[in-house]
């Protein structure tokens, strides 16, 4: 007897199976093998969560749209952006009727949901980090509303947004025209 046989003979009873563990992926549901599932070094058992098929497809589907996405030419994505326009146009959603169709009172000077808790946001930063730090925050702030303005589907909101922070860095709150 060699000394493999003899080791396993000796740790299992005759007549028993050595099974693979097994575990169930969370994207199809069927329990598998863990010989299925790739290795993950930041999980509890050290492996990912959906089988390797499904990983699979997931990832051929992932490139599908991206290289569909790529493959666009300029005069394509002009005109799926010039649609995007036209419909925003026809729905009323440009300029100033867009600000008054919407059901807060004034989404750039003084949004509701920055009025939460009885005072208004950027007062409770004041208070808290100091004037100056805010003026920065508000010209980062206005940074990344020009930078985006055209990519969220809100141009001009954004830009009003855009003008309303960098008017706060420079010393002259907004708030005040509407409170006369």
């Amino acid at each position: 007897m060699s000394y493999e046989d003899m080791r396993f003979t000796l740790l299992l009873p005759e007549g028993s199976e050595v099974k693979a563990p097994e575990k169930a992926c969370t994207k199809c549901g069927a329990t598998k093998p863990t010989t299925e599932f790739n290795k993950h070094r930041k999980s509890k058992d050290g492996l990912q969560t959906w089988c390797r098929v499904c990983t699979t497809e997931a990832a051929r589907a992932y490139n599908k749209r991206q290289k569909a996405k790529a493959n666009r030419s300029a005069g394509q994505k002009k005109r799926w952006k010039k649609e995007k326009t036209m419909e925003k146009k026809q729905a009323g959603v440009s300029g100033e009727a867009f600000l008054k169709s919407l059901d807060t009172p004034d989404p750039v000077n003084s949004p509701e949901h920055y009025r939460t808790g009885g005072i208004e946001c950027i007062d409770a930063m004041v208070r808290v980090f100091g004037d100056e730090a805010v003026r920065t925050y508000a010209r980062i702030n206005a940074f990344k509303y020009i930078w985006r303005h055209q990519y969220k589907g809100k141009p001009e909101e954004d830009l009003a947004k855009a003008a309303w922070y960098t008017r706060f860095a420079n010393g002259d709150d907004p708030r005040k025209e509407g409170k006369q």
